[in-house]
């Protein structure tokens, strides 16, 4: 859903061929071939193969790529709540809520980009870009109801959905993964007020929002409160603004300026830290504290790689200045993808689950071309775009 502008072509150095591997010793020059002692193993070769090939893409690439793994974890997430996903199945332990976090940090920086680059008509390119996707997915969102319960929504909740009131003036979506796509359209809506406002003063109303955030989750569990999806009133302004106001902060970041990358740090490390310590906490009251080890853990060490990744992006591949950097069209089309996937894929499965078709792996794939479909037909902005700077 990120609007990446396409024309800033910032230099950005570029990553030593050997990072740090095979420095030649200054008394012996080095020789054809390397010996067993110096060579690195096979698999770290591989994985460094791999690390200086995505050191030569360029940023907005490297963020499209992420955002369609990011949608990847809540598609496949979803999934496992209806079936056995067989060798699937640890995909959903990184945390689809992680994922949105991260969702909202790309947003948060691509949007402060995009607006930068060009203020005027920025509202109106947003919603170019986002509706004729969103009210696709409602309609394939109807078709799914119409065929598991025999009815669809009312006029007024397609009314309310269309204009992006769902979780203002109800607290349940139509396109149910849209609660958050709502938080980013009344976010788009400030975004001339936040882009604009001093850092220090936009910094405090990050950890403002992360702080309500953290009293929020405390009283989901003491006081049973609905998950972040069911809230209305538009609370969850309030509730999860932060990691998109921090995608904000990086944008505005100097060169060389690291508080904002530290503090996109900080409020990650605390979400995580505070929901281990809230299942810690259940564990311990029911007196089954060792349960956290043997049930939980794995689960958070997989969330906080999540968080861990996204970060390990921008300090890597956003933050820094490189040279030489080459934009991918595979990652650019999956970045693409990743809206419509987001959105419609909960909808695939119970169409394709009603004619019985119940294989996982085929089930996300479906969703995959699906959304790929829905991109290329109705997202006639991204095909602009690419056609425009040639990456068609």
């Amino acid at each position: 859903m990120e609007d990446t502008p396409e024309n800033s072509r910032s230099p950005e150095p570029v990553i030593h061929r050997d990072a740090g591997y095979l420095e030649p010793q200054p008394s012996a020059p080095m020789v054809g071939v390397l010996s067993e002692a110096t060579a690195p193993p096979p698999v770290a070769s591989a994985f460094l193969n791999v690390i200086q090939s995505i050191g030569k893409i360029d940023k907005w690439s490297v963020l499209a790529g992420a955002r369609f793994a990011l949608a990847s974890i809540v598609a496949i997430g979803h999934l496992g709540l209806t079936m056995p996903l067989g060798w699937l199945s640890p995909i959903p332990g990184f945390g689809a809520f992680d994922a949105v976090l991260g969702f909202l940090l790309i947003s948060g920086y691509s949007i402060c980009a995009s607006y930068v680059r060009e203020p005027d008509g920025f509202l109106l390119r947003r919603v170019y870009r986002i509706y004729p996707v969103y009210l696709a997915a409602i309609g394939i969102a109807w078709v799914a109801f119409m065929l598991q319960d025999g009815q669809g929504p009312s006029v007024g909740t397609l009314i309310v959905n269309a204009l992006f009131l769902n979780q203002v003036v109800t607290t349940e979506s139509f396109v149910r993964p849209a609660w958050s796509l709502s938080l980013e359209f009344w976010l788009y809506c400030l975004a001339s007020l936040l882009i604009r406002m001093p850092k220090p003063r936009l910094r405090l109303l990050m950890y403002g929002s992360f702080a309500c955030y953290t009293i929020y989750t405390i009283c989901r569990t003491l006081l049973h409160a609905p998950y972040y999806s069911g809230v209305g009133y538009g609370t969850n302004l309030l509730y999860l603004s932060f990691p998109w106001i921090g995608g904000v902060l990086l944008a505005r970041a100097n060169p060389g300026e690291s508080r904002p990358l530290k503090d996109v740090g900080i409020v990650f490390a605390g979400h995580l830290l505070l929901s281990a310590a809230i299942q810690l906490g259940f564990r311990i009251k029911h007196h089954v504290a060792a349960s956290f080890i043997s049930l939980d853990a794995l689960g958070f060490l997989q969330e906080g790689v999540t968080l861990v990744a996204i970060y390990y992006v921008f300090k890597t591949f956003v933050l820094i200045k490189r040279q030489e950097v080459r934009r991918s069209r595979i990652l650019r089309l999956l970045g693409d993808i990743s809206y419509p996937l987001y959105l419609i894929h909960v909808y695939i499965y119970m169409i394709l689950m009603h004619f019985g078709f119940k294989n996982p792996l085929g089930l996300y794939l479906f969703a995959v071309i699906a959304a790929g479909l829905l991109c290329w037909t109705l997202d006639f902005y991204s095909r602009r775009r690419h056609q425009k700077i040639g990456v068609a």
